[in-house]
């Protein structure tokens, strides 16, 4: 007996966002098809192979509790390709790395005490009883629950709990690696998500790099690559097609389909689906997003010291907000014996650098990652910059109550369905999550 379809659904992208719904959308029987304008998948999760390296140029990790994510990656068959490496992570303070251990059964090692000092300890703990008394609200998965802290900013925040030095060497630093804006730009309810990821999740990857998990997604359904979304057809109020053309100049063509689901970045939805409900568009025209810089460098040799993720704070005089080595991955990353090491910009910091050349921008990443590991002598072999415009949503103050009114109101025209880690959480998590909860509605009624 020939499988029922449920219908043509059209995708728009081929994130991590796209691909995710593509896949449950195919699963559920769905003819898919997903169109996406670069020659790749994975938007900023990919992989590249340098010089015997492999570099992630956008996407570092996963965290190890998300559930959705997990389960999604084992289904397509990655579970036995994922690693979580027994290393540290840690803070840069006083001129050294203090490593810290997530999820740790020894107390003196699962915070960053020796960097925080004794007064730092004290404000440690005076953020942790406003976080245990309301934890569910405070989860990142779910920022449609935050209720505590939405309104105004982690800065307000800190200030009344918290002393200057720990606010410039601990919460900024961890504001811009974990939501990639300071902490005058998102909200406390987003720092204190951030709180717990950073210092209770374990992070981990695949063997052959965060690439793989949008690769092996795209197996799964049917994806153009070179084919950009031009125009959502509307007719009634209802999605009926899209209309794209190939960005090498090609033969434009129209997708009839009875769904459509858009994951591109918020700044560019509008453009391809035109006017939207008043609430999505009230939301997109308040998401802002971080520019981020990634830069990847290859070293001959092992680096020794903590893997990292090392939060960098600006005290320390880094324009880099965090800097990782291979091994808080796993070590196939880098040829025996050699190094794989990473620097991630964001916000100001890659805003200021993005008019410059890459050979000035590696510059500027090699005297920071010196100045954190080492490297006395050693020179790089291999390396690659590369430039996110829409690095990611930031979750500024009010982003909980944006999701809630986007969940609820829906894209505002029939048959179109939005997705994106700027309708969820800014992480690769929330863009898995909001692709597979983003076409539930059109499973569930099948």
């Amino acid at each position: 007996m020939a499988e029922r379809r449920a219908g043509r659904a059209v995708v728009i992208g081929a994130g991590l966002s796209g691909l995710a719904a593509g896949y449950r959308l195919s699963r559920d029987g769905w003819d898919v098809l997903v169109l996406e304008r670069d020659s790749e998948v994975g938007g900023r999760c990919r992989t590249v192979k340098v010089g015997g390296f492999q570099f992630d140029t956008g996407a570092q990790y996963l965290r190890d509790s998300y559930d959705a994510t997990l389960k999604t990656a084992i289904e397509i068959g990655l579970g036995d390709r994922f690693r979580i490496p027994v290393s540290g992570a840690g803070v840069f303070k006083r001129g050294r790395v203090v490593p810290f251990f997530p999820r740790s059964t020894n107390p003196f090692k699962l915070l960053p005490w020796c960097a925080l000092g004794p007064k730092g300890a004290f404000d440690f703990l005076s953020l942790a009883i406003p976080f245990l008394r309301r934890y569910r609200s405070y989860n990142i998965r779910f920022p449609h629950r935050w209720t505590d802290g939405d309104r105004r900013t982690a800065e307000e925040f800190l200030v009344s709990r918290t002393s200057p030095d720990f606010i410039r060497s601990l919460a900024e630093p961890l504001c811009r690696h974990a939501l990639g804006a300071g902490s005058g730009g998102v909200s406390a309810a987003a720092f204190m998500a951030a709180l717990r990821t950073t210092f209770a999740d374990r992070i981990g990857c695949f063997t052959d790099g965060i690439g793989l998990l949008p690769g092996s997604l795209a197996e799964r359904t049917h994806v153009i690559c070179g084919m950009e979304a031009r125009q959502v057809v509307q007719e009634g109020g209802r999605a009926v097609a899209v209309d794209a053309a190939p960005t090498d100049g090609g033969r434009a063509r129209s997708y009839r389909a009875d769904l459509v689901v858009c994951t591109v970045p918020a700044p560019r939805v509008t453009a391809i689906t035109g006017g939207l409900g008043s609430a999505a568009g009230r939301v997109i025209s308040e998401t802002e997003y971080s520019p981020e810089i990634v830069v990847n460098i290859g070293f001959p040799e092992e680096v020794r010291g903590e893997a990292g993720p090392v939060l960098l704070p600006a005290t320390g005089g880094f324009r880099a907000r965090w800097a990782l080595t291979h091994r808080s991955k796993s070590i196939e990353y880098a040829p025996t014996g050699a190094t794989a090491l990473t620097l991630v910009y964001s916000w100001s910091e890659a805003a200021s650098l993005s008019g410059e050349e890459d050979g000035a921008i590696i510059e500027v990443a090699l005297s920071e990652v010196r100045k954190v590991f080492g490297l006395a002598g050693l020179s790089p072999v291999a390396w690659r910059v590369d430039r996110h415009e829409f690095g990611r949503p930031v979750a500024s103050p009010g982003h909980a109550a944006r999701v809630r009114e986007l969940l609820a109101a829906g894209s505002g025209i029939e048959n179109l369905l939005l997705a994106g880690d700027w309708t969820r959480s800014p992480t690769i998590e929330g863009a898995i999550s909001s692709g597979l909860y983003a076409v539930d509605p059109a499973v569930l009624r099948r």
